[in-house]
């Protein structure tokens, strides 16, 4: 949690999380489907970027962002299920990438939409589960093609120049501040 003591950090936030509630606002007006259903692009953009920024960034931009375009589209009923299906995408997303590769991590990430299907067949009915089934399929597969674009890209501009665009060592002077904090109190104590 030390890098949120950067301004800097609280300002990238800021700015991931309105490029994701643009991107999800101007993408729920692509309809597909016969039933049409919304095709929501910001989940691929939203699990690109958490392999390329470690820590809590993508995680407060991810549940931020849910929750006002659910709000946006007059469905806050489904705004808890949506903040926990962040929620879960980015911790399988986070800490999957340590152990898989990012395209089984980015699959099991975006089988996560699925969950979408429960709220549906209790809150209105079993039609409309099938329906989300099929969007949440469609969805899925977009969601997983552009996360490894802009996550394949990104890295690649990042290995590639020199200013990079996403450096987290820069905020490891605000976890050594805590440290050498701590380290004072301790000596302080022990004399």
């Amino acid at each position: 949690m030390y890098r949120l003591k950067s301004l800097k950090y609280l300002v990238t936030t800021g700015v991931i999380t309105g490029l994701l509630i643009t991107l999800a606002y101007v993408s729920q007006f692509i309809r597909i489907g016969p039933n049409q259903s919304i095709l929501q692009l910001a989940d691929g953009l939203f699990l690109g970027l958490i392999i390329l920024i470690p820590g809590p960034m993508m995680l407060i931009s991810g549940i931020i962002y849910v929750g006002i375009i659910d709000l946006i589209t007059g469905l806050p009923v489904y705004i808890p299920i949506s903040m926990a299906i962040r929620t879960l995408m980015f911790f399988i997303t986070a800490f999957g990438y340590k152990f898989l590769t990012r395209y089984v991590v980015f699959i099991l990430s975006s089988l996560m939409t699925y969950l979408y299907v429960i709220p549906a067949y209790f809150i209105f009915d079993p039609t409309v589960a099938l329906a989300e089934v099929v969007n949440d399929s469609i969805q899925i597969v977009f969601a997983i093609v552009m996360a490894i674009i802009i996550s394949l890209s990104l890295e690649k501009v990042n290995r590639r120049y020199q200013q990079r665009l996403w450096n987290d060592e820069e905020f490891l002077i605000y976890k050594k501040v805590k440290v050498r904090a701590n380290k004072a109190v301790t000596l302080e104590n022990k004399n």
